[in-house]
């Protein structure tokens, strides 16, 4: 490990030193006003999208609570040929589990996009 970066506290930072000494204010000729100035509006926070969000999670899980035993019969089926080293019926839960996590990724980034 690097031992200069642990300095003790009595030992003044010479970078430290310049910033505090230089000027609090650097003039920028208006430059941070034009760039605020051009920023599009923030969103407002819209409640139909977080009630869209919540409904889909509802449905999601009243969907998974209903299949539950088929669920976990196919988790069982597909673990079964996974022990024994057929990867062929993995391969057809592949594109179902990619369906599924690109949906869930596309709602959770539509319904936690930035608010005001």
């Amino acid at each position: 490990m690097n031992d200069n970066s642990q300095k003790s506290p009595e030992a003044p930072d010479p970078l430290d030193a310049l910033l505090r000494e230089s000027e609090a204010h650097l003039p920028d000729d208006g430059f941070t006003a034009r760039v605020l100035t051009s920023l599009p509006p923030r969103r407002r926070f819209d409640s139909f999208r977080l009630a869209a969000f919540a409904a889909a999670w509802v449905a999601g899980v009243v969907i998974l609570l209903r299949h539950t035993p088929a669920v976990g019969t196919a988790v069982t089926s597909f673990l079964q040929h996974a022990l024994h080293g057929e990867v062929t019926p993995l391969l057809a839960l592949a594109p179902v589990v990619m369906v599924i996590g690109m949906l869930v990724w596309a709602l959770a980034s539509w319904a936690l996009e930035e608010w005001v």
